[in-house]
């Protein structure tokens, strides 16, 4: 743990059995993609024993932060295939100093998609880009006709942050545990009351990051260009039954926002990030968005 803290720390400073019926009749044939497909971006495939797994971000490349992903797999004929058991597990290795290190970040099992067998879906939550310290691999196993196959494959993951733009961020609490927060919404934020999802995670190992559970996180957006003024309509993040948090952010105006944030913990105990005072401008935990 701490080799891995110390190996983030210098990387800050310079920048998921089940045996598989034969092929699903009702999903798509050579040349027909499956449904959604041209929502999709392909990010990353891979052959082993003659399928192929493609790996999709939801229209985009994947980012630092919260990423919605895709998984289908084909056989040799090109059919897209459902009930193969699919798991994947993404793992980045990082080389400083002729030492190696592995650590994983927040991620669902995927899980079929309604409708269409054959289709995928769970996220990550990708804690570093890719860098030349560094890279992402996502390993996948999927059971045919009772064989297990594995296979690795590289995913490029780019830095989501930019001066006005940061929808991830980390921080050691105060009970010494690291918590990662990552906003979902609002995506596209607007003037007015926005919802807002954030995932709370904790670092339990260098594979486990599991939900945080019955916490709350409280909000408090300024615009820094304006005085640091606020907005009226923001509501404290509460954990819903999907596991993220829920609550609402106010933004009166477009512009750049600094959406401030604090972690207390279920007996209302501060565990990271401040208060936003007349003497403290912004919270040391923190999003950022530019609309």
């Amino acid at each position: 743990m701490k080799h891995l803290n110390h190996l983030l720390l210098i990387a800050a400073a310079i920048a998921g059995l089940a045996s598989c019926k034969k092929e699903d009749d009702a999903v798509a044939s050579p040349g027909n993609p499956a449904p959604g497909a041209a929502e999709m971006q392909l990010v990353a495939s891979g052959t082993v024993d003659g399928y192929t797994v493609e790996i999709y971000g939801k229209g985009t490349n994947l980012y630092t932060g919260y990423n919605t992903v895709y998984a289908r797999l084909k056989n040799a004929a090109g059919s897209y295939l459902g009930d193969a058991g699919l798991t994947w597990e993404p793992v980045m290795t990082m080389t400083m100093g002729g030492m190696e290190h592995t650590h994983g970040c927040p991620w669902s099992a995927p899980v079929a998609v309604a409708g269409n067998a054959s289709l995928y879906e769970g996220y990550m939550v990708f804690i570093m880009a890719s860098s030349s310290m560094g890279h992402w691999d996502l390993k996948v196993n999927f059971t045919i006709g009772g064989t297990t196959h594995e296979l690795h494959l590289p995913l490029p993951v780019l830095d989501s942050e930019s001066e006005f733009h940061k929808v991830y961020t980390s921080s050691m609490g105060s009970d010494g545990t690291t918590y990662f927060l990552a906003m979902l919404e609002p995506a596209a934020p607007k003037t007015g009351v926005n919802d807002m999802v954030v995932g709370l995670f904790r670092r339990e190992s260098d594979s486990a990051f599991p939900v945080v559970d019955g916490y709350t996180i409280r909000v408090d957006p300024r615009m820094p260009g304006m005085g640091n003024h606020g907005a009226p309509g923001n509501e404290d993040l509460v954990q819903g039954t999907d596991g993220f948090y829920h609550g609402k952010a106010g933004f009166s105006m477009t512009g750049y926002w600094k959406v401030n944030l604090m972690v207390e913990n279920s007996a209302g105990q501060l565990l990271c990030g401040n208060a936003v005072t007349t003497e403290v401008a912004e919270s040391s935990v923190s999003f950022k968005v530019n609309f």
